[in-house]
């Protein structure tokens, strides 16, 4: 599986599932025996989509999972976009849960939207269609307001809906998009930054995602009290807990389930996973350090080598 600071694509989305505290159903479908294997560690439904028929299609699929779901509401997280804000989610459901329609769904406006579907808008403002890229005219491909494919949608609707879906398109797949039309209109939040709605389908879109997360994860860290001498060549994983007065040097890794106490020291061209740094420690440079515990007050000398794993 393809990984973003260390993690899996899809621990992106099942993150901000768990986040929302809701029951999850994860539609797979291509490489489900890589990804089926690591979903069992969460506590997600699993349910098979072959051929993928699109959008539609994978609801059908799902139907029978979610009719067991005790939900008013489904949200709908595409597993190919690790970089949607939580904050985001929030306040398209907030926005859903003011209105008076059946469907909220999370807008971008994009530089370049070319291959999105297009968000259309009546005169009140109200997202009325979403028409996809294949089959927008020159008119609809002028609009640079997009749909990410992020919903929230009332479950009774969303169930009656996708069984009146027809694959009467460029694709002749069964579009989730052309519910929106069969509800009238739907609310909407659009995404504050462009970049959450960047779907992954190539390695250079996956290195671009990667670098939008390190900025984030890093800048976070500083915001903190953590002190970056480089903070572009430092990758830190989201489930590393960092302590104040942390000082990191540049070429640093810092992946998996770790925790560096405040006062660490950690000197360029270190890598460290799954471990626990106790505090005022100093790791000097070139470093590896996997599965290990650091006591308190550790120097460390230049060029250790340490995997707890190993050790007897």
């Amino acid at each position: 599986m393809h990984e973003i600071l260390g993690l899996p694509l899809i621990w992106y989305p099942v993150r901000l599932a768990m986040k929302l505290g809701a029951a999850a159903v994860c539609v797979v479908g291509h490489g489900r025996e890589i990804v089926g294997p690591y979903l069992e560690q969460f506590p997600v439904a699993q349910v098979v989509q072959d051929p993928p028929l699109g959008t539609g299609h994978a609801v059908l699929m799902a139907r029978g999972a979610l009719e067991k779901i005790d939900a008013k509401d489904v949200v709908i997280l595409p597993g190919d976009m690790p970089l949607v804000e939580y904050s985001s989610l929030r306040s398209l459901i907030e926005a859903y849960r003011a209105s008076h329609s059946p469907i909220g769904v999370l807008t971008a406006r994009m530089p370049d939207p070319s291959g999105y579907g297009r968000i259309v808008r009546d005169w009140e403002n109200r997202v009325t269609a979403i028409v996809e890229h294949n089959d927008a005219d020159e008119a609809h491909r002028k609009i640079d307001e997009i749909n990410t494919g992020v919903y929230i949608i009332d479950k009774s609707f969303l169930l009656s809906a996708v069984d009146r879906l027809s694959p009467d398109n460029a694709k002749q797949e069964f579009y989730l998009t052309d519910i929106v039309r069969m509800a009238r209109f739907a609310a909407s939040y659009q995404a504050p930054d462009y970049r959450e709605a960047h779907g992954i389908n190539s390695r250079h879109q996956l290195s671009e995602a990667a670098a939008v997360m390190q900025h984030r994860v890093n800048r976070a860290f500083m915001d903190d009290g953590v002190t970056f001498v480089d903070p572009g060549s430092v990758w830190i994983s989201p489930l590393a807990r960092i302590g104040q007065d942390v000082e990191i040097w540049p070429h640093v890794y810092i992946l998996g389930e770790c925790t560096i106490d405040s006062g660490v020291r950690i000197m360029p061209n270190t890598w460290i996973r799954n471990s626990c740094i106790g505090a005022r420690s100093i790791i000097r440079h070139g470093s590896m350090i996997e599965n290990t515990t650091i006591s308190p007050d550790t120097d460390l000398p230049a060029h250790s080598m340490i995997d707890g794993s190993r050790q007897s």
